[in-house]
């Protein structure tokens, strides 16, 4: 919006010096005099400068009326032809000419270029089509004044009675502030006394004012008649700027003024129409005036009566005190408003259309990447199935309940834009992510692939078993066995590589991504015997057991190399343990924390800015409310014992291990920032492919923290309020049971007497 201000500052002070000069003419013109006896003080007489102004108003109205009423673009009588159609037929032929050095300017270009730039196959439609445009010209626009006439006829259609008594089928200055007396019978008159001079200059100023505005509408309104008369005369021309590239700005600009002089009128239609039916109400100008005021303050001093929206003149109410006088200039400001809005809404509209560029715009670019998610929507190759489905169950960590808050993004128009222009090529990054049949992935798609992780259904973490066979691809192409799929994968690296090296920041993303799920490794403290003893655990074999009638095969792979004893316990199992580990599989996270843990050998970090995608504060509150929701519907995973979690504990162990992860992150020591990262390993490659800097990733993580303490707080409170119940509920019932017990206590005499007392008995 404020790269827009400078073009509306110029049409500001160009309005602002016509009204300028406006008002100089009619205070100049209007200050005649006449030789005139002098009367008594107080009394009317005949003065020249209120006749001028008067004439001047009467003539104004009029030539509104004209104006309003033959709104249509054009208009000839039937039997006679467009006087504009033989001109335009003599720049077409014209243009017809110049077709012919156009084709040997392309001919040349396509010889000397040999169809680099621009091709027969591609020249060839592109001239047929402009050559359309040319000969149909004419009756395009013409349709299109057509319809933009038929909707301002629709908006100026007029009920007033007065209007249709002269003709006027559409809105008058009747509807609007008149000054429709007549012009040849009017003779202006004013009080001579000098102590309402201030009032006649203020009356004075009112309809000249009136009359201006009048005119300033009606000069817009024939001007843009004209402007479009001459766009339809050299409108064969237009196609001919779409020809070739380095002119297509020009015809951009043209095609821009072309419409802000033709949407103009439609748009000041649809604010005249709503302006008359505002002061047609009841209500009138929504402001507090109090019109039953009928205290004159200013008294009237010249014969023009003047009175605002609803009112009827007099010579006791024209203007007459600070109500009446402050309707008049409140709809004289709507009349400017109506006149100068369309211009300014217009302005940014032409502005922001003049900027855009669809090969450098960043939503064009997302769509053409195929859209916000992250896998499974390219056009290429299916790859194979992943040989490991991830599955297992979720291990509680300490509690810390410092409270954590967002940091408050700050991301300004200037940076966005900087990060949208730093992707290179939209065609070739388009090109790189349908062959490796992947998608930039945003905040909301994080959260939503975590949110996946956390149910017990293998369907769900398909995606991201699939991503990490396709960044394994990258990463190895020589361990894919089908020979096509390791040829697309040899390209694909090639590519990336390529690119990376011409500083292309998500083909940099993704060859990390595909380091990070591929140069992982165990610790070097981790034993065999440590690794058979957490399998041989009763809550693992209970894990293992539950996870293989789940059908996850890795369990089942598991439990198999389990029956073989020791010798079947090697490295070959603790790398696919680590490779489920990095596909989002808890079992594994469980097997290898039970074990002596996991770590990443990679030299693999988050970026320092996130050069891939812009990141907004919109994107964290998305991801609160999506975990605010996680928290209250997901069902809790279950414990390393197989035992159902309640949600509040479930819960309260995220706050801890989300907790944990950002004191990594944010520490100054590498080693606790590449622990952080390992805490965040099952969307690391998500989160390394969709560029985010590692102050996003900590963001991130806030707005998850900030959810599960809102949920924590909310389910606290439930419980507050269940127990409030339940404690005056045991009351009730405690106060029967003791009137019982009492009269448990009682004689057989003292009950039947105690009975007759309450019956009214003796």
């Amino acid at each position: 919006m404020i790269k827009y201000l400078p073009n509306l500052k110029k049409t500001l002070l160009f309005l602002l010096i016509f009204l300028v000069i406006g008002l100089q003419y009619f205070f100049l013109v209007g200050n005649v005099s006449a030789a005139v006896p002098t009367p008594t003080d107080g009394t009317w007489v005949q003065d020249p400068e209120v006749t001028f102004v008067g004439k001047v108003a009467a003539r104004s109205g009029e030539f509104l009326d004209w104006t309003l009423a033959n709104y249509n673009w054009s208009s000839v009588s039937s039997g006679n032809s467009n006087p504009l159609a033989s001109f335009w037929a003599t720049i077409r032929n014209i243009v017809y000419a110049f077709f012919t050095l156009f084709v040997l300017i392309s001919a040349f270009v396509i010889i000397v270029t040999r169809g680099k730039n621009i091709t027969v196959m591609k020249f060839i439609p592109r001239f047929i089509m402009i050559l359309l445009l040319v000969t149909f010209s004419f009756a395009l626009i013409q349709f299109i004044y057509q319809i933009t006439d038929a909707i301002q006829g629709f908006f100026l259609k007029g009920t007033n009675p007065d209007c249709i008594a002269k003709n006027i089928n559409t809105i008058c200055q009747n509807d609007l502030l008149f000054v429709g007396w007549d012009y040849k019978g009017f003779q202006g008159y004013r009080l001579l006394d000098s102590s309402f001079d201030e009032s006649v200059f203020v009356s004075l100023l009112l309809v000249k004012l009136t009359a201006l505005t009048y005119y300033v509408m009606v000069g817009i309104l024939l001007l843009r008649k004209i402007i479009l008369w001459f766009f339809i005369v050299i409108s064969p021309i237009f196609p001919l700027l779409l020809l070739y590239s380095p002119i297509r700005n020009t015809a951009k600009i043209w095609v821009g003024e072309f419409f802000r002089w033709l949407l103009y009128a439609p748009i000041f239609a649809i604010f005249l129409s709503g302006l008359v039916a505002i002061w047609r109400s009841s209500t009138n100008i929504p402001l507090q005036f109090k019109l039953d005021n009928k205290d004159i303050v200013y008294q009237t001093a010249i014969s023009i009566l003047l009175g605002g929206p609803g009112q009827t003149v007099s010579l006791q109410n024209s203007v007459n005190n600070r109500d009446t006088f402050a309707l008049y200039v409140v709809a004289l400001l709507m009349l400017w408003v109506v006149i100068i809005l369309p211009f300014l809404l217009l302005q940014i509209f032409l502005d922001f259309l003049r900027d855009f560029s669809f090969g450098e715009s960043a939503l064009i670019k997302q769509l053409v990447a195929g859209g916000s998610s992250l896998v499974g929507r390219g056009t290429g190759g299916q790859f194979p199935p992943p040989t490991i489905q991830p599955e297992g169950v979720a291990r509680p960590l300490p509690f810390t309940s410092a409270r954590i808050a967002i940091p408050q993004i700050q991301t300004n128009e200037a940076i966005i834009n900087a990060q949208a222009a730093s992707i290179r090529g939209a065609q070739m990054s388009s090109d790189i992510l349908r062959l490796a049949n992947l998608s930039i992935p945003t905040m909301r798609d994080i959260a939503k692939y975590e949110t996946s992780l956390l149910s017990s259904d293998i369907g769900k973490h398909q995606d991201i078993a699939r991503l990490h066979e396709t960044l394994e691809g990258i990463a190895n192409p020589r361990q894919v066995t089908v020979p096509t799929q390791r040829e697309r994968y040899n390209l694909l690296q090639e590519k990336l590589k390529q690119e990376a090296q011409r500083g292309d920041p998500l083909a940099t993303s993704i060859l990390s991504a595909a380091n990070a799920v591929t140069k992982t490794g165990l610790k070097p403290s981790i034993e065999t015997a440590k690794l058979i003893e957490a399998l041989q655990s009763s809550p693992i074999k209970n894990a293992l057991t539950q996870a293989q009638q789940n059908g996850d095969p890795l369990a089942k792979s598991i439990l198999s190399t389990m029956q073989k004893g020791e010798p079947g316990i090697d490295e070959s199992l603790k790398q696919r343990l680590l490779e489920a580990k990095e596909k989002g599989s808890q079992l594994a996270v469980s097997i290898l924390e039970a074990a002596g843990g996991a770590e990443l050998k990679a030299e693999v970090s988050f970026p320092a800015a996130n050069r891939v995608q812009a990141v907004s504060i919109d994107d964290y509150e998305s991801v609160k409310k999506i975990w605010q929701e996680n928290y209250l519907k997901l069902e809790p995973p279950k414990s390393i014992d197989g035992k159902q979690r309640d949600r509040k504990e479930w819960i309260l162990n995220d706050i801890d291990k989300i907790s944990e992860t950002i004191n990594l992150l944010v520490s100054s020591d590498p080693q606790n920032i590449t622990k952080g990262m390992e805490a965040v390993g099952a969307i690391l490659p998500f989160l390394l492919i969709g560029g985010f800097a590692q102050t996003e990733v900590i963001a991130y993580l806030k707005a998850k923290l900030e959810a599960a303490k809102a949920v924590t707080e909310e389910i606290d409170k439930k419980e507050e309020e269940e127990s409030t119940m339940l404690d005056t509920s045991k009351k009730k019932e405690e106060k029967p049971k003791e009137q019982e017990a009492q009269r448990e206590l009682e004689t057989p005499a003292e009950i039947i007497d105690n009975d007759n007392k309450e019956n009214g008995t003796i």
